[in-house]
């Protein structure tokens, strides 16, 4: 879907928020659906454009969340792929992030579930120094990958299938933590700048594992 198109279609977004969770561009998201409201949006979204946004609930507001909780406004557009309608209506879906989005506002809807205008947040031109950047961080993580057992593994050999430019991307949903963290890395619209917020966040990871080994030792 091209940029116009997709900025068109975030007029009128459905939304999916969830506690603690938030997309993030760069990293399918598989979420497991089971509320009825939020089975019809994924019925709806199938049989339209298949758009959907995952914004996070506001903590503070998880009570409200079979309400209308406050949604912090940085979050992610993607598309459904891969869905699994299983017979009592439960689905398995993936959702491929196809850009960022800053919510605007709540419109009045039927629909069971909650739409919002939104709009399409620029994306900066990736310098050459991000494929540099994204070789440094694999070159990081694969070895304590590694010894993280099968699941390790696998995450280490899908992050070595991607172009290296696209491994901070990749690695930013594992990384990048906390709600206000997460908001400020959605807001930056310069790839390069987003990178090294990750890089930090892995520095700072690194630093505290090792200050912690230290305390026990």
């Amino acid at each position: 879907m091209d940029r116009e198109t997709l900025q068109l279609a975030v007029g009128a977004l459905r939304v999916f928020p969830l506690q603690g969770t938030v997309m993030l561009p760069g990293a399918n998201l598989p979420l497991h659906v089971f509320e009825p409201r939020y089975r019809t949006l994924v019925a709806d979204a199938l049989a339209g454009d298949g758009l959907l946004c995952v914004p996070q609930i506001v903590e503070g507001h998880e009570g409200d969340h079979l309400a209308a909780p406050v949604l912090y406004p940085y979050a992610t557009v993607g598309r459904i792929v891969s869905p699994q309608l299983f017979p009592d209506g439960r689905y398995d879906i993936v959702v491929e992030p196809l850009g960022r989005v800053r919510l605007l506002a709540e419109l009045d809807s039927p629909t069971p579930y909650r739409v919002f205008s939104a709009t399409l947040l620029p994306e900066g031109v990736a310098p050459a120094v991000l494929t540099q950047l994204g070789r440094r961080l694999f070159a990081i993580v694969e070895p304590m990958l590694g010894r993280l057992g099968p699941r390790g593994g696998q995450v280490a050999r899908g992050l070595a299938s991607l172009q290296s430019s696209a491994v901070p991307a990749a690695l930013a949903p594992m990384l990048v933590r906390g709600s206000l963290s997460r908001q400020a890395y959605l807001a930056v619209d310069d790839p390069y700048r987003r990178a090294q917020l990750v890089e930090e966040a892995l520095l700072t990871a690194l630093a505290e594992a090792g200050a912690s080994r230290a305390a026990e030792a």
